[in-house]
């Protein structure tokens, strides 16, 4: 159901819930934890969960109205939209149900047919037979998104924004900078998005939410 070919109640609680996604994404981007060298925040993480939750469509549209409302709410040091940084945004929404299945497939794979709790014997193993497939999934999904837009592109969106141009030197030198702040969020990112989607799973509605996600065949 990761398209608008959905019931008027369904395309319905499906905006209800882009708005609430993107509402929480600039609430979120407003608290931030600045370190000497790099500053932390979750301002992504509803985007993320919306298009794991809503498809590519609604994901996209969460990022779209989380940087436009939050520029007109609270404008940037630089005082100006960039577009660039709003397709990055959206795309928080648009890559995580695309890579999704692409991820998903080996996990199952490995677990369904690798990972057998009943014929380990080495203790690595073992200890990964203990961790749910749907983690596992989850942590591949979120840090590919995370390495893509934070680690790849952003340095780049940066560099037309700051120097006008972009350069290869210039793109190493800030993605250099930006190892440890992304190193944080690889680490962060998935583990916080598994236990909202989790969390989310509890919660009764008519045809259920997260089950949208499928983040694993195997639990």
């Amino acid at each position: 159901m990761h398209n608008f070919n959905r019931s008027a109640g369904e395309n319905l609680r499906a905006f209800i819930l882009t708005g609430l996604f993107a509402s929480l994404g600039i609430v979120f981007q407003r608290f931030s934890i600045s370190l000497p060298l790099m500053r932390i925040g979750i301002g992504p993480i509803p985007t993320i969960v919306s298009g794991m939750l809503l498809g590519p469509v609604f994901g996209g549209i969460t990022g779209l109205l989380k940087d436009v409302v939050g520029f007109l709410v609270a404008p940037p040091a630089s005082g100006s939209f960039f577009p660039p940084i709003t397709i990055i945004q959206m795309l928080y929404g648009i890559l995580p149900p695309l890579l999704l299945p692409i991820f998903r497939t080996p996990v199952d794979w490995i677990w369904g047919r690798l990972v057998d709790t009943n014929a380990i014997q080495r203790r690595g193993l073992r200890w990964l037979s203990g961790l749910p497939a749907r983690l596992i999934t989850c942590y591949l999904v979120v840090a590919a998104t995370q390495f893509i837009n934070g680690g790849l592109l952003m340095p780049a969106a940066l560099n037309l924004l700051l120097d006008g141009k972009i350069a290869w030197s210039l793109w190493l030198a800030r993605f250099t900078t930006r190892i440890p702040q992304q190193v944080a969020f690889l680490v962060g990112y998935p583990l916080i998005t598994y236990v909202i989607i989790e969390a989310l799973e509890r919660v009764p509605a008519r045809g259920g939410v997260v089950r949208e996600a499928v983040l694993s065949r195997h639990s």
